[in-house]
């Protein structure tokens, strides 16, 4: 379980790689090669082994390209040391590697740089004559005292699961015994890093221990929410396991250990509020009953505390002169709103971007938010903001948080009291647990951008309605843009704007592409915006998978095209005669409203989260919203004619611009921000 990092630096010392990879790998040592060549064409290392082909990557045109060009007029030891200073995975590697060795020698220059910054791991050896130097570090032991000193940089997955076992084959060992007590948090880090199969072993496993009875409820947790984040269904006593934890919070806050309180709401809400539990699913439990799925955060005192409001103090301004604009963790929503309200006389704007980088850096961690909303809420002292940013907060006469996510928790913590502070919701904050940590008398307007969004919160945390004006006004568009002619070919054209997203349920519109297509196999599908993510949480990844194996079958897969994203969506919706909303949840769907404002026929499925609330038939007429695939089919074929298409296309345009454009909104929003 030592983990070995090799730098091969010349073609010729791949032999000597693999031979020693092998050799460690035997022994029990987890085992890493960097190779500055190319190595397609000779024979592969160890089962098991990484191998990795080192390349450059540096920051800013200029300095990549001279990066490049001395690696290119250098030698193998210059090169390989370059590598060493700008490969990423190396530098990773480098950092929590208990061993690195040199294979040759002109890999020794970058040796010594991949350890600058771990230099107990360095091996003054090179190639075989190391195997003595590499066997006499590390083991199970030293792995993870680094992993609960330094966090998952210090050790992979593979390291830390490996040493985890020898915990529990040698329950005996007095020197491994010590990390018993730690397998709640050991799964914790594991699952943080998004290794869930290898938290769900250490979990598992760990209860087969004899663990202190805190640990044992801790674990027992840790080890429902690797298998909610594996995508398992949620145990049925998780609220009993929730309120378990919740009460090791509550003995904490009793005791006035905030840290330890914080750190159990945290494990607890990371259970409650996982994402594969709400944010993508068909049915989410906390919709479906808030009550009683939120039942152990109300029993809690914790969170009792949590919800506590602090004295007023100050007077809020009658009129705005200078707003203060901070977008979320998804700004796309928040750049029309600056732009409109940038443009207004005897208005100053500013923007602040809690995501850039600050000196001293922000504490806008999940820890640190509850820590600081729980020193807040007992009177503790709260570490205060950079300077530059309480600057801009004083400055502010209003402060406008866009999304109620952790800049929402962050600026209620540390807006001075004489700001107005209102904030938005979209969707998936009502299915996250920030709204339950914020000090809500700190809030004069609440935004929900569909009622029912207001819906869901106002079940889930009555407290955002006692207090805060409450309004509904949706998202900033302008639909007047839209409605150039239709191309040839849109009235067989079905387009979704935004798409690869499992919330987003391309494989919905699949079934509805495929029935389409048996009836008439000139029906298109038109994929507009950016293609999956590559990395994502597991839900996600498997629907993509799903998606793309379906994609290609004979049903479908001459029917569909991709657009990639566009700046010019006008331009791009002139090829669709009908527009699809497939989504699982939305809050205000922008892309079906801008399709339906080009002349397209909407489609909108029932929105199966929200559809207790309202949903789609309380955004959209409800002759636009179906209920299921055939519904849909239906709905389209019976305007596949073209002037019957037209007709409905033409009031649809001007139903959404009606009802929608920004010439029909601003009032609202001028009225709560000004």
């Amino acid at each position: 379980m030592t983990e070995v990092l090799l730098i091969s630096a010349l073609p010729r010392g791949w032999t000597s790689a693999r031979e020693l990879a092998a050799r460690l790998v035997a022994a029990g040592h987890v085992v890493r090669i960097g190779h500055a060549y190319d190595v397609s064409s000779l024979p592969p290392p160890a089962e098991g082994v990484e191998a990795r082909r080192l390349r450059f990557k540096s920051a800013g045109l200029v300095r990549s390209t001279a990066v490049r060009l001395a690696g290119r007029l250098g030698g193998a030891a210059a090169r390989t040391f370059l590598y060493a200073k700008y490969d990423p995975w190396l530098r990773t590697e480098g950092r929590r590697a208990d061993a690195v060795v040199a294979v040759d020698r002109a890999a020794a220059w970058a040796v010594r740089q991949a350890t600058s910054a771990n230099a107990e791991a360095r091996i003054a050896a090179v190639g075989l004559d190391a195997l003595p130097l590499v066997a006499a570090r590390g083991g199970p032991a030293t792995t993870l005292r680094k992993l609960l000193d330094r966090g998952m940089t210090a050790a992979s997955p593979a390291s830390v699961v490996a040493a985890w076992r020898a915990v529990v084959s040698s329950p005996g060992d007095a020197t491994l015994a010590e990390f018993v007590p730690h397998a709640a948090t050991i799964a914790q880090l594991l699952r943080r890093n998004l290794s869930f199969a290898e938290a769900r072993e250490v979990a598992s496993s760990g209860l087969g221990l004899a663990l202190p009875a805190d640990v044992r409820e801790r674990t027992e947790l840790e080890l429902a929410t690797a298998l909610v984040s594996c995508g398992e269904p949620a145990p049925a006593d998780l609220g009993d396991l929730v309120r378990a934890v919740l009460r090791q919070a509550d003995e904490a806050l009793d005791a006035g250990s905030l840290e330890v309180a914080a750190n159990r709401v945290l494990e607890a809400v990371e259970a409650l509020f996982n994402r594969e539990l709400h944010a993508d699913v068909l049915a989410s439990p906390l919709a479906a009953d808030p009550d009683a799925f939120l039942a152990p955060l109300r029993e809690s005192r914790v969170f009792g505390v949590l919800g506590t409001s602090a004295e007023s103090s100050g007077v809020s301004p009658t009129r705005t002169e200078r707003l203060l604009i901070v977008p979320g963790d998804y700004p796309n929503f928040t750049k029309p709103i600056i732009e409109e309200f940038s443009g207004l006389p005897g208005l100053e704007v500013r923007v602040l971007d809690l995501k850039a980088k600050a000196t001293p850096p922000r504490r806008r961690g999940q820890y640190d938010l509850i820590l600081d909303r729980l020193r807040a809420a007992t009177g503790a002292a709260v570490p205060p903001p950079a300077p530059a940013d309480a600057a801009l907060l004083e400055w502010a006469d209003t402060i406008f948080v866009d999304w109620c996510d952790n800049a929402a928790v962050w600026t209620t913590l540390h807006a001075p009291r004489s700001a107005r502070i209102a904030v938005r919701f979209h969707s998936l904050e009502a299915i996250s647990h920030q709204v339950h940590v914020i000090d809500w008398s700190r809030v004069s307007d609440v935004v929900f951008v569909a009622d029912h969004v207001r819906a869901l919160v106002s079940q889930a945390a009555p407290e955002v309605a006692v207090g805060p004006r409450v309004h509904v006004a949706p998202n900033a568009m302008h639909l007047e843009r839209f409605g150039a002619p239709k191309a040839p070919g849109a009235d067989r054209t079905i387009a979704i704007v935004g798409w690869a997203q499992r919330v987003k349920d391309p494989l919905w519109a699949l079934d509805v592409l495929a029935a389409l297509r048996a009836v008439d196999p000139s029906w298109k599908l038109l994929l507009m915006g950016r293609d999956f993510q590559d990395r994502a949480h597991l839900s996600a990844m498997r629907h993509r998978d799903k998606f793309r194996a379906r994609a290609v079958l004979d049903e479908v897969r001459d029917g569909i095209r991709y657009l990639p994203f566009t700046d010019d969506v006008p331009a791009a919706l002139q090829a669709a005669g009908f527009v699809l909303s497939s989504s699982r949840r939305e809050g205000f769907p922008v892309g079906v409203t801008e399709g339906a404002a080009s002349g397209a026929v909407p489609v909108v499925r029932n929105w199966p989260m929200y559809a207790h609330y309202g949903g789609a038939r309380g955004t959209f007429p409800p002759d636009w919203v179906v209920d299921d695939v055939d519904e849909a089919v239906q709905r389209i074929l019976a305007h596949a004619d073209p002037e019957v298409r037209a007709k409905a296309g033409a009031a649809a345009r001007s139903y959404v611009v009606e009802h929608f454009d920004w010439t029909v909104i601003r009032p609202k929003y001028q009225d709560i921000l000004l």
